[in-house]
């Protein structure tokens, strides 16, 4: 036996060939020559999540010829992926640790209708997060975050135009209004779009005759700022469309079974123990969104990660709404169109893993629509329709995103927080980059794994 690493196939070739030769390609798969056939054995990939993330690496892996498992403790119908704001947002360039942040929310977690929650408690894990959060709530950490996530959402959105082409999803691109209702908010904002403007993220200031022109409905906000380059979707329908085209490729999803544990030898990950059976592994990605921290430390991998809790739910367009995806300044509540449907989403509660619906945000999101859109006034829906989900909260506002420093054939992509759906694609994308071991498409070195 040996090696050959030129191509097999023409008919000198063939006609030598009387036992088997072998061929590697060292960045997809190994096939053995034989004179009668060529069997193609192609490396394997197993994704720990079955959100966005998780779906995204399956489809860029998937394509780069890998084997593909997804497992998810869900049954993959109602992961944090499925029912939020469905919002593409190149305009989100400043990571959640900004200055100001930490006094903002203070005088917000007095308030049960507020935006943004934290139940107190005595958790060393939220105790460590909070004072990281605190450190990174700096001008320098801020101003050296804001071009890597305006790359980021970039890269993505450019994906997201490809994904819908591909899966044939709904996907428009109207761009995200940002309604504010007050002069103080207007000024926050007004500063936001002034530095989008300088990187290049273009925002346009409108007052409310020209909001109502371009909502096609009546707008009671003092004005607004339209980020044009802003897109939107149907998260239902995209995650829907991936799974069903990783499954005609022949992915294979393992639901409803939870990974237990882990074994290692040396400096890589050998198999997964879960609910249902042991799986040896050959690459592992872990993408298990607010889960990722405690799966991550049975490998003693430690990942800042605090569950953002947050509230949707979705209308028939049976009375009016708006032509344009908004969010609301002052009240951090969103309204998004989605074809014959309407979402409305909010909150960031951090208060640990749990089902309660807290009623009095959800309160919070119905009552601040009608304050910025007098005409769609929401009531308040039975707890039954109320969809929750928990998106996976960094310290920095930075997922993480890169092999980690202790297994090489583990890959970590989680913490996106409210971002997920929009960095998706990105995210996919550049999973199967480091997998592959090739070079990034982004510079990840502020999203390292390990950084705290």
């Amino acid at each position: 036996m040996h090696k050959k690493l030129n191509k097999i196939g023409s008919p000198a070739q063939k006609t030598a060939i009387d036992h088997r030769l072998w061929t590697i390609d060292h960045t997809k798969q190994l096939s053995i020559v034989s004179p009668l056939k060529i069997i193609t054995l192609k490396h394997t990939i197993h994704i720990i999540g079955g959100g966005i993330i998780g779906l995204c690496a399956a489809y860029y892996l998937q394509k780069a010829s890998y084997e593909v498992t997804v497992i998810d403790k869900g049954d993959f119908s109602d992961s944090c992926s499925h029912g939020n704001a469905g919002m593409i947002v190149p305009s989100h360039f400043i990571p959640m640790a900004a200055p100001g942040v930490i006094a903002k929310g203070i005088r917000w977690m007095f308030d049960s209708k507020s935006p943004f929650y934290i139940k107190p408690r005595l958790n060393t894990e939220l105790l460590r997060w909070l004072w990281t959060f605190y450190r990174s709530c700096k001008a320098d950490k801020v101003e050296e975050s804001i071009p890597v996530l305006r790359d980021y959402n970039w890269l993505s959105l450019a994906e997201h135009e490809k994904l819908a082409q591909e899966l044939g999803v709904y996907f428009e691109k109207k761009g995200l209004l940002m309604l504010y209702r007050t002069a103080k908010g207007g000024k926050e904002e007004g500063e936001v779009a002034e530095q989008a403007n300088e990187i290049g993220v273009t925002a346009k200031h409108l007052n409310t005759q020209e909001l109502e022109a371009l909502t096609g409905t009546a707008v009671s906000a003092l004005g607004g700022y339209w980020y044009r380059g802003d897109a939107h979707l149907h998260p239902n329908a995209l995650m829907n469309a991936l799974r069903q085209s990783l499954k005609a490729s022949g992915a294979k999803f393992i639901g409803k079974t939870a990974v237990t544990g882990f074994e290692t030898s040396g400096n890589k990950v050998t198999h997964i123990h879960t609910t249902a059976e042991k799986m040896a592994v050959e690459n592992l990605v872990l993408a298990g969104g607010s889960f990722s921290a405690k799966l991550a430390a049975s490998l003693g991998i430690k990942l800042l990660i605090q569950d953002g809790k947050g509230y949707s739910f979705t209308l028939q367009n049976d009375s009016e709404s708006t032509a344009i995806p908004t969010i609301f300044v002052e009240d951090k509540a969103t309204l998004t169109p989605m074809g014959t449907l309407t979402r409305i989403a909010g909150t960031l509660e951090i208060s640990g893993h749990n089902s309660t619906i807290n009623t009095s945000r959800l309160q919070g999101i119905v009552e601040a629509v009608p304050r910025y859109y007098p005409n769609i006034q929401p009531e308040i829906p039975d707890t039954q329709s109320v969809w929750y989900g928990y998106r996976p909260c960094s310290p920095d506002g930075l997922p993480y995103m890169g092999k980690s420093a202790k297994f090489n054939n583990l890959t970590i992509a989680t913490g996106h927080a409210m971002m997920g759906l929009s960095l998706g694609p990105a995210s996919g994308k550049l999973v199967a980059e480091i997998v592959q071991g090739l070079k990034p498409s982004l510079n990840l070195s502020l999203m390292a794994v390990e950084r705290f």
